[in-house]
C-alpha cells in the first residue's frame, strides 16, 4: 500500500474510533440521566455540549431549567437554549420559545414565543404546537376576562374578527391539533376541552379519539369522554356536547309549551323527559369557518352561520319533535332557541 493511502486508512479508522467514542459517550450520559444520576449526566452532557453536540445542549438546558446535578438557573438555561436552537435542535427551539411565555422565565414575548415554536416544529417537533395554543390564550389581545367576569365588549369584539384577523387563532388551533395527533397528552387534553364546546360540524367523534385509551384519565374528562359518548348515540348534531347538555332546560320549555298546545294539562309538571334523538341536521347556512388544516380540526370552527335540527324527546307520556335553531357565535359555540 502507498504512504498517502497507508495514511488515509488510517484516518479512516481514527475517525471511525472518535464517532464511537462520541456515541458511547452521548450513550454514557443518556443512561446515568436515565438512572437519575443527574451530577455525572451533567458533566457529560456539558463535555459534550462543550464538542459541539447540540443534542447533548438539549439535555443541558433542561437539567439547567430543573437544577438537576447543578443549581437552577434559568437565565443561563435560556441562553443555553437560545444557543442550541439556533443550531437547529428543536427542542430547544420549543423550550426558549416557551421560555418567553408568561411566568416561564423570561420577559414576556409573544412573538419570540411564536418565531421559536414555529421553528420547532419546522424542525420535526410537532408537540411544541402546543406552545402556539398557549401563546395565543395566554396573550391578552385574546382574553376577554376581567377580574373573573366576561367583558361584554371585549367579547364581542373577539367574536366579530374576520378570517383575516384570526390569523394567530389559526394557528394556535391547528398547533395544538398536531401536538395532540403527535401523542403529547396535554395537547389532547386541551383540544377535547375545546371541542367539548366547539358547535358547528358535531365533535364526538374527535373528543372519543382524544380521551379514549388515556391511562388514569382524569375525572373531569372521564366525565367529557361520556359526553360525547352520549351524545354520540342520538345522531349527527352539529351542536357541541356542552351545548346538547346546557340546551336540556330550553328543549323540556318547548316539550311543555308544545304538549300544553296538543291538549295535555299542567305539561310544565311532566318529570318524563329524555332526549331519544336528533335528526334532520341542515347545514349550516351563510357559513364562514376557519381554514384549519390539521384533520383533527379541519371543517370543525365556523365564525358565522345559522343551522337547525330536530331534537326528538319523549315528554308527558308522548314522543314529540322540538326544533331547535342554532346561530354561530364567532367564539367556536353556538346561541340556540327552540323555532315556533
Amino acid at each position: 500500500m502507498k504512504p498517502s493511502l497507508k495514511i488515509a486508512a488510517a484516518c479512516g479508522t481514527l475517525l471511525s474510533l472518535c464517532a464511537l467514542s462520541a456515541h458511547a459517550d452521548i450513550n454514557s450520559a443518556m443512561k446515568a440521566y436515565g438512572e437519575q444520576k443527574y451530577d455525572a449526566a451533567y458533566r457529560e452532557f456539558s463535555q459534550l455540549s462543550a464538542q459541539g453536540d447540540n443534542r447533548a445542549k438539549s439535555f443541558l438546558v433542561l437539567l439547567t431549567l430543573r437544577g438537576q446535578g447543578t443549581a437552577r438557573d434559568v437565565p443561563q438555561a435560556a441562553k443555553l437554549a437560545r444557543e442550541c436552537a439556533e443550531g437547529g435542535e428543536p427542542t430547544c427551539a420549543a423550550i426558549y420559545g416557551n421560555l418567553n411565555l408568561p411566568g416561564n422565565g423570561l420577559p414576556v414575548n409573544f412573538a419570540e414565543a411564536r418565531t421559536w415554536t414555529r421553528k420547532a416544529i419546522a424542525g420535526g417537533d410537532q408537540r411544541a404546537g402546543y406552545g402556539l395554543w398557549q401563546a395565543y390564550t395566554l396573550d391578552p389581545a385574546n382574553q376577554f376576562m376581567v377580574n373573573g367576569k366576561a367583558d361584554d365588549r371585549k367579547y364581542n369584539a373577539i367574536a366579530r374578527r374576520s378570517i383575516g384577523e384570526r390569523g394567530d387563532q389559526i394557528e394556535a388551533i391547528d398547533g395544538l391539533a398536531g401536538s395532540a395527533a403527535a401523542g403529547y397528552l396535554p395537547a389532547r387534553l386541551m383540544l377535547a376541552t375545546l371541542l367539548l364546546e366547539q358547535s358547528g360540524a358535531g365533535t364526538t367523534k374527535q373528543i372519543r379519539t382524544l380521551l379514549d385509551g388515556v391511562p388514569n384519565l382524569p375525572a373531569d374528562y372521564q366525565k367529557y369522554l361520556a359526553l360525547a359518548q352520549q351524545v354520540d348515540t342520538l345522531g349527527p348534531t352539529r351542536a357541541a356536547p356542552k351545548v346538547v347538555a346546557d340546551a336540556i332546560p330550553t328543549v323540556m320549555t318547548g316539550a311543555a309549551l308544545a304538549s300544553e298546545r296538543a291538549g295535555t294539562p299542567n305539561a310544565t309538571q311532566c318529570k318524563d323527559f329524555r332526549l331519544m334523538a336528533i335528526k334532520d341536521v341542515s347545514k349550516v347556512a351563510d357559513a364562514v369557518w376557519l381554514p384549519l388544516t390539521q384533520p383533527l380540526v379541519t371543517g370543525t370552527y365556523p365564525i358565522k352561520g345559522t343551522w337547525s335540527e330536530d331534537w326528538h324527546v319523549f315528554f308527558c307520556g308522548a314522543e314529540r319533535t322540538v326544533q331547535m335553531q342554532f346561530t354561530v357565535d364567532g367564539m367556536g359555540g353556538a346561541y340556540y332557541k327552540v323555532r315556533s
